[in-house]
């Protein structure tokens, strides 16, 4: 797929608008992962650290709730801990490397060459000696082996032949600058050289004490500039961190496929590796190891986004183990519960409430799988409490014991009791209350008799303001060409109700790539597809929240009565790929529909868009999505006056003339088109602008956060 989009950019925008077609892209940012940018600059005093190693046995299924690997374990965060990626993984969780780095952005240096991208790094380990029962030295003669899971693509893009997995393992050597510690000082518990007046000299000198208690250290700090008046507490770099350097050699290789190819090749989703430890140098106390990916992304902009994942599982490394130890007594369930309904995620509570008999399903379907070579007879069985108050049991459903027998031999548990369960009644409802939605916990769990193992998941059912029928998480991106094509999405009312908005979740692309205009669109029904335009709202534009995946909220101007099958959406103006949100954890590929060519087609990739209405009474309450941050940058006055000035005015936390050199300004026209750029500044002449409507966009470098809004320009 990518070769695909990469020579899609070879053949330039003639080829895009000659030949229309849909395609499925990866995600740029990832929402769910945290900013943790660190700034490294070098001091005189340095400090090493070393840190403490684990004691073995080492292992990590990644079932944790966290978004990054397990700090007691590893020392890095680039790898993506989530149950979405892997497709039939050995159990819940997974750790995702691809070419999203710890801040949860594509790494800029990424190129359609092969890179470097994502670690996932252990602790020092305890090679040397076991601890338990007895502590005793180890060697290569006590059998140990390292084994661990993996898997290409899962759900999303595949790595190409020239992208590579590795496995490394290394031990410490010498140490390497790390990052700068600091320390808050009180400015009156501090002993100087100079009396305490000299602090207001400018590049003086400042003789601090190191945050080591009682260490005779000091360090050297020059340049200090306090001003004319001297504050209560200063934070001041102390000590420059120094840590041991591990020398790496790879043991283990593996080329990019995509998962159709590794799984007719090997019969098996997740394949799993077992290698033995042998060489005596990594017999130490500082023994570790590693997972590191070679990726590469496109080289059309508005497609440059997340692609080449490998999923990674149930890391394994002990002694007294052999090349057949391959078998785990386990009884866990394999994908995250589904939904109670029958077409969506989620729904409006009134709509619900209309007929919730028809809205639910007859039947769930349940991933259970016996790790073990043994027979175990368990117990499932399934309840449902309201999150508001988890004392109250709405019902439960027990589905008996049953002997589950070994995956490796028969595959999930087939035992229509466990695998297929019945929902056995619709969620409760209180016609009477008149309230706008209703939130419920399903909660499934399996375990053997004597209870001494098993595993518990459970699925949030929400009735809010809002059909959808993804997860809300996103691991690909959706996008159309060429300009003018249609993207349409159809949903079904069981009884009249008012359209006041859509919820849309874009993925960014790097350096937002994908600003675009559109026409948000909605369409009635003809015959299953969709048919004439009853709403179209112009200049609009993909807008990104902060948060995880926080949709952005476009509001109508005006509220639209709909009954029955209805189709929301958007007709470009560019022919570039606006990268929607794209869940591959739910399928409602009839419910797509595409327009490139006069014709309406059903979309051909399997999943959903992160595309939801909003209905019901006027959206208020703490259950309507936030406003784009669009509202938040404020330009005066609009249209402009003769002389052609605009005045801006960022949001409060950023307007600070000090940050201003971290902005820039851009306005694009209606066709997509950067028609003026230059750095921040208050004030700007426009005069050069024709008249018509433009988008301004200003976009921090630093964060990359960007605040948007119309521009209209008259005679």
């Amino acid at each position: 797929m990518k070769k695909y989009i990469i020579l899609l950019g070879l053949l330039n925008i003639i080829y895009l608008s000659t030949y229309s077609q849909e395609y499925l892209t990866g995600i740029s940012v990832n929402p769910v992962l945290i900013n943790k940018a660190k700034t490294n600059p070098h001091f005189k005093v340095r400090k090493i650290i070393i840190p403490t190693p684990v004691n073995l046995p080492f292992f990590d299924d990644f079932t944790g709730n966290d978004v990054y690997p397990d700090t007691s374990i590893w020392i890095d965060n680039e790898a993506y801990i989530n149950t979405d990626f892997p497709v039939y993984p050995v159990n819940i969780g997974v750790a995702t490397l691809d070419v999203i780095n710890s801040e949860g952005k594509v790494y800029p240096e990424a190129t359609p060459f092969p890179f470097i991208a994502d670690h996932l790094t252990s602790k020092p380990i305890r090679l040397d000696s076991v601890f338990s029962p007895v502590a005793k030295a180890i060697s290569p003669e006590d059998s140990v082996f390292f084994s661990f899971f993996y898997q290409p693509q899962g759900r999303g893009l595949a790595p190409e032949t020239e992208d590579s997995l590795l496995l490394e393992f290394g031990f410490y050597g010498d140490t390497v600058f790390s990052y700068v510690d600091s320390i808050l000082c009180s400015i009156y518990d501090l002993t100087f050289s100079r009396p305490l007046d000299s602090l207001i000299i400018n590049n003086d000198s400042l003789l601090l004490p190191c945050d080591l208690p009682n260490d005779s250290i000091w360090i050297l700090l020059t340049d200090v500039i306090i001003g004319n008046t001297i504050p209560d507490s200063i934070m001041l770099p102390c000590d420059s961190i120094f840590i041991p350097e591990t020398e790496w050699k790879t043991v283990w290789c593996v080329k990019g496929d995509s998962l159709e190819v590794f799984h007719n090749k090997y019969n098996t989703y997740f394949r799993q590796v077992i290698i033995p430890i042998t060489d005596s140098s990594y017999f130490t106390k500082n023994f570790q190891f590693r997972f590191k990916n070679y990726a590469s992304i496109s080289d059309i902009p508005s497609w440059k986004s997340n692609v080449d994942q490998w999923n990674i599982d149930y890391v394994y490394l002990n002694i007294d183990r052999s090349q057949g130890d391959t078998i785990y007594k386990e009884i866990t369930f394999i994908e995250k519960p589904p939904s109670f309904l029958e077409r969506y995620q989620s729904m409006p509570y009134n709509q619900y409430s209309n007929n919730p008999t028809s809205a639910m399903k007859d039947t769930l379907n349940i991933l259970i799988s016996n790790l073990d070579t043994l027979n175990h007879n368990c117990t499932y069985e399934y309840y449902v409490i309201e999150d508001e108050n988890d004392t109250l049991q709405y019902f439960n459903y027990d589905g008996g014991t049953a002997e589950i027998l070994p995956f490796y031999t028969n595959g999930y548990c087939d035992y229509q009791p466990f695998a297929k369960p019945p929902v056995i009644t619709y969620l409760p409802i209180d016609p009477l209350s008149q309230k706008d939605s209703a939130f419920f916990k399903i909660i499934h769990t399996v375990y053997n008799q004597t209870q001494t193992f098993g595993d518990t998941v459970s699925f949030d059912q929400k009735f809010y303001n809002y059909y959808a029928y993804d997860d809300g998480t996103a691991e690909a991106g959706y996008g159309l060409t060429p300009s003018g094509a249609q993207l349409a999405y159809r949903f079904t009312l069981n009884k009249i109700d008012t359209l006041r908005a859509v919820n849309m979740f874009f993925n960014r692309t790097l350096n937002n790539a994908n600003q675009h205009y559109f026409y948000l669109t909605v369409w009635d029904d003809s015959d299953g597809k969709p048919g004439n335009i009853i709403y179209s709202q112009s200049n609009e534009l993909p807008a990104f929240e902060n948060g995880l995946n926080k949709f952005n909220t476009y509001y109508l101007d005006e509220v639209l009565i709909l009954s029955e099958t209805f189709y929301i959406g958007w007709v470009q103006t560019t022919n570039h790929n606006l990268n929607i949100g794209f869940d591959r954890n739910t399928n409602s590929r009839d419910k797509i529909f595409y327009n490139a060519t006069g014709v309406w087609c059903n979309s051909t990739f399997e999943g959903s868009l992160m595309m939801r209405p909003v209905l019901g009474k006027q959206l208020s309450g703490n259950i309507t999505p936030e406003k784009s941050q669009t509202s938040k940058l404020k330009i005066y006055p609009n249209p402009p006056k003769n002389n052609g000035f605009l005045q801006l005015e960022l949001p409060s936390e950023y307007n600070d003339e000090s940050l201003f050199d971290q902005f820039i300004v851009s306005i694009y026209n209606i066709y997509g088109q950067t028609v003026f750029s230059i750095p921040y500044q208050r004030s700007i002449n426009i005069s050069s602008l024709s008249q018509g409507i433009y988008l301004v966009n200003v976009i921090n470098k630093i964060d990359k956060n960007s605040f948007t809004t119309k521009l209209i320009i008259a005679q």
